[in-house]
């Protein structure tokens, strides 16, 4: 057994234990500095990684709704376009189709008897005929009835007559044309279209 006394006086003892070893605690102090900074670089990395993500994934769900209003814009562009090309289809059958559809009904009431109308071509804006009749009479009672019809005919041609016989009988060959309206001024001038206003009679003694 060795026993190992310190031989020091007292005061040189206690200087010694309260010394401080400045290399370590610089080490120390240090290293802690370190082990902070890296846990703070960690949890900063955490935290743009996380922030990072979700923008990433706002992004996605912003790309895909956009793609799907794309999708949709597409659709109705289609659609409009399907429309457009019903809409201009109906604008021309208006423009070209109904007003030969009204002169038509008009010759209905035109026509006097023994006239008979062998072509008719309606193109818009005109009518062109061509018939036969037993007498000059017939024609120009034709061109008048025509000419009466002022809600849809405008100007009624001089008719070009030219004289033929069928077998034993002599008939006028004709030829006559006439400027049509639109079909909106023909709406808007046809009587059977017109809406009857009753008169408002004021009673005696009234205002």
């Amino acid at each position: 057994m060795q026993v190992l006394f310190d031989l020091r006086p007292p005061h040189l003892v206690q200087l010694q234990s309260r010394s401080v070893d400045v290399s370590r605690l610089l080490s120390i102090l240090l290293f802690m500095i370190f082990m902070a900074l890296s846990f703070w670089n960690i949890g900063f990395t955490a935290f743009k990684y996380l922030q990072v993500r979700q923008e990433l994934s706002a992004s996605l769900g912003r790309q895909s709704e956009v793609r799907a209003q794309s999708a949709s814009f597409a659709a109705t562009i289609a659609q409009m376009r399907t429309l457009k090309t019903q809409i201009v289809a109906y604008l021309e059958f208006t423009r070209e189709e109904l007003p030969a559809v009204e002169f038509m009904k008009t010759l209905e009431d035109t026509v006097p008897d023994g006239l008979k109308i062998s072509t008719l071509d309606v193109t818009p804006g005109n009518a062109s005929m061509s018939g036969a009749a037993l007498g000059d009479d017939q024609i120009i009672v034709f061109g008048a009835n025509l000419g009466s019809q002022s809600y849809i005919v405008t100007r009624v041609s001089s008719p070009v007559t030219n004289k033929s016989v069928l077998g034993t009988r002599q008939i006028m060959d004709f030829q006559i044309t006439c400027s049509l309206k639109k079909i909106l001024d023909i709406a808007a001038n046809d009587p059977s279209r017109q809406l009857a206003v009753p008169a408002v009679v004021g009673e005696e003694g009234g205002i």
